[in-house]
């Protein structure tokens, strides 16, 4: 197969999202934590409890960490996500959500892999018919849908 030299295309964004949280949120995942230790130890699931405390605190210090840059590269080799490289082949489709509501497009891929075929990337709106055009020579467009987990989740303020 012939490769398709194309145009660079690189933008940075966070990873996600960061949402200040009050002392509040805080003290809630605490006391829901606690609580459901106390729950599994009483059912004398000690495994699950500590894997609840590992969890609640792991939660916690995510929340407090900011997000770090990413940095998406489209290039002739393939969509640098990182330090990821997604060759084109590996690709099979994307689809673009441009909805006005929103302060970034985003640009949804879907791979080969078979845990995670799906990744949402955060997209300027200015990029988008520079990317849509761009992803065009490369792979197909479809109707890509983000996870229902994904949607939870954002609806849930993670």
């Amino acid at each position: 197969m012939e490769e398709i030299k194309i145009n660079e295309i690189e933008w940075s964004v966070p990873e996600y999202s960061h949402k200040e949280r009050n002392n509040d949120w805080f003290w809630t995942i605490g006391l829901v934590t606690l609580v459901a230790c106390g729950i599994a130890i009483w059912f004398h699931n000690f495994v699950f409890a500590i894997f609840l405390l590992i969890s609640g605190g792991c939660l916690i210090m995510f929340t407090m960490r900011p997000p770090q840059d990413v940095t998406y590269i489209i290039e002739t080799k393939g969509l640098s996500m990182g330090k990821d490289l997604h060759e084109w082949k590996k690709i099979k489709s994307f689809n673009i959500k441009n909805e006005e509501k929103d302060a970034m497009a985003k640009l949804l891929i879907e791979t080969s892999k078979h845990f995670l075929p799906i990744y949402t990337i955060p997209l300027p709106k200015e990029n988008v018919e520079k990317v849509k055009e761009t992803l065009l020579k490369v792979t197909t467009r479809s109707e890509i849908n983000e996870s229902q987990s994904m949607l939870f989740m954002e609806k849930l303020g993670f």
